[in-house]
Parts: structure tokens; C-alpha cells; sequence
């Protein structure tokens, strides 16, 4: 009866129960802390809770994740000289390592040719959404610079792809007893991997958040649309920065932009039918800028019937 007197009064009032994302971490703090005072109230035992307490808050956090791939470099390994590609690598990872460091964020990992890049961990930045896109732009700068230089001397280097994505995860040392590996836990982790990806099937080599985006400021981009990354269930806002793409190629900013306004007017409007609107107008668009990569994926989905901006990604 209680509960049905509580969604009655939900829903006479408009004011809905919620659960925050920090409920899980004050309730252990309160069970911290309720623990400790119970030993000593009643068995005189004096537990330091003060440290335990840090840790935890500590171990929660928004943090914002970059993460980044180097295209074609198993291939390249194989068909050059190693000790050569290593000596690149190790000169490419170096320079991406100070760009890191330059906007104060912290290396998660290296696996392989690729980086994991955390901000707001360990110590809490409040600008940490600017800070990694900042980040991600120096990077694909050098990166594109440096393959651009290589590729004139007929070395084969691949151009890197960066994803960028922001979210609540736990921080801090895992790997038991013997190892601690410093680095991030969460499902935010995952996103961004997978937006780093997606640059693969778009041709583009930035991709970022609209979580990222609602802490940054001057910072031109072309949205992509709504992705649902491969092994999730909800559609993320993505968008690539104008910085990274090569606009002698893509199509004017707001000719771009109206087109994908009509295509997702039909999502508003809640249509299962085609937009031909949207389709006449990514069919002009793809005829003058072939080569722009948000072009020519809307309008292959538009052949196919779509009706709104809603990408599937079905591979990694």
C-alpha cells in the first residue's frame, strides 16, 4: 500500500523519485562510517575511517577519456624493417606523451600503438571536458603532420584516429596484490573506444561527445548524428571538429548542416517513411563533395530507406 500511496503521489505531484549516479558511493560512506562508530560505541575499537573515506571519494568520478589508434600499423610492421617502425613509434609516442602532459592529463595505458588519456583523474579539473578536446586537437595535429612528413619519404605511416567521450567512472589501482595498475573502469570507457572507431567507417579522425561538448566553448563542429555504438543500447550525440577534417573536400558548414536538419525533422515528426527532402539534398551534396565523409554516409542510409540521423553501428 505504501509504495502504491508513493506513485500515486508521483504522479499527482509531477515530482518523480530519482536515484543519482553517487547514491552507491554515500551509501557506503555511510556504512563506513556508521561501522565505525558501532566498534567503538560498543566494543571500545578505534578504526580510522578517514583514509578508507578518501579512497572512496576518490574512486568515483566524471572523468573525461581520450583515446587513440594508429591506422594500418600492424600491416606496416609487417611489410618494413621493425627496428625502423619501432624507432617511429617510440618518436611518435613520445611527442603524443607531451601533448598529454602539456594539458595536464594522465596516461591510463599504451597498448601497443594506441593511448588511454584520462582527465579529472587523479586530482578533479573542473575544465576537464576542454582540456581533452584541446588535447585531441594538438594530437591529431601532430599526428597528421607527422604521417603527412613520413608518407613524402615513402614510409607507409597510418593516420590516427581519436575518440572522445565523457562519463562517470571508478578510478584508482586494480590488479590485486602482487600489481598495481593505476587506470579507469566504466562503461564511459568502452563509448570512447568505440568512438575512436568510428572514425574508421566515416573517414573522419576525430570523434566526440556531446557530453564532451557541453563544457567546451569556441570550438567548431559538424555533428554526425546519433550513434548507437557496437555492444550498446543507447544512442549517443557525435561530432567531429572542423579542425580535422579537410574542408577543401567537405561541403559548406551550413549546407551540410541543413541538410541533416531535414533528416532529423523526420525523426521529430516520428515518420517510418524516407525524407525525400533530405535525400535530394545529400544526393546534391554528394554530387559536388563526393569525398566529404559525413555526406556520403547519410545518403547511403537515405538509399536504403532511412528516416531519421540514427546510426547503427554494427562493427567495431
Amino acid at each position: 500500500m505504501l509504495a502504491h500511496a508513493n506513485a500515486l503521489e508521483q504522479v499527482l505531484t509531477g515530482q518523480h523519485l530519482q536515484r543519482p549516479s553517487w547514491a552507491v558511493g554515500l551509501e557506503a560512506l555511510a556504512l563506513l562510517w556508521a561501522g565505525t562508530w558501532f566498534a567503538f560505541v560498543r566494543h571500545g575499537w578505534l578504526v580510522d575511517a578517514v583514509n578508507p573515506a578518501w579512497v572512496m571519494l576518490l574512486s568515483f568520478g566524471v572523468c573525461s577519456l581520450v583515446f587513440t589508434d594508429l591506422a594500418g600499423f600492424t600491416p606496416m610492421m609487417e611489410a618494413s624493417d621493425p627496428a625502423q617502425v619501432v624507432a617511429l613509434l617510440n618518436d611518435y609516442l613520445e611527442a603524443m606523451l607531451v601533448i598529454v602532459f602539456r594539458h595536464e592529463g594522465t596516461l591510463d595505458r599504451f597498448v601497443g600503438d594506441a593511448m588511454a588519456v584520462l582527465f579529472s583523474a587523479p586530482v578533479v579539473q573542473a575544465d576537464h571536458r576542454q582540456r581533452a578536446l584541446d588535447c585531441a586537437l594538438d594530437m591529431d595535429a601532430f599526428a597528421t603532420a607527422y604521417a603527412t612528413r613520413l608518407q613524402a619519404q615513402g614510409i607507409a605511416w597510418g593516420m590516427t584516429r581519436i575518440g572522445v567521450h565523457c562519463g562517470e567512472v571508478i578510478v584508482g589501482n586494480f590488479g590485486g596484490k602482487t600489481l598495481f595498475d593505476y587506470r579507469a573502469l566504466g562503461d564511459p570507457i568502452n563509448a570512447a573506444a568505440r568512438l575512436e572507431t568510428v572514425n574508421k567507417h566515416l573517414g573522419t579522425r576525430v570523434c566526440v561527445s556531446q557530453a564532451i561538448l557541453v563544457g567546451c566553448a569556441g570550438v567548431p563542429t559538424r555533428a554526425v548524428g546519433r550513434l548507437v555504438l557496437k555492444g550498446k543500447t543507447q544512442a549517443l550525440q557525435v561530432f567531429t571538429p572542423s579542425a580535422t577534417l579537410d574542408l577543401a573536400l567537405c561541403a559548406p558548414a551550413h549546407d551540410y548542416q541543413a541538410a541533416l536538419a531535414m533528416l532529423q525533422a523526420g525523426a521529430a515528426q516520428g515518420s517510418d517513411a524516407p525524407v525525400p527532402k533530405a535525400l535530394a539534398a545529400f544526393e546534391a551534396l554528394a554530387a559536388r563533395y563526393p569525398q566529404d565523409p559525413l555526406v556520403a554516409p547519410h545518403l547511403q542510409r537515405l538509399r536504403q530507406g532511412a528516416a531519421d540521423d540514427l546510426i547503427v553501428m554494427h562493427d567495431k
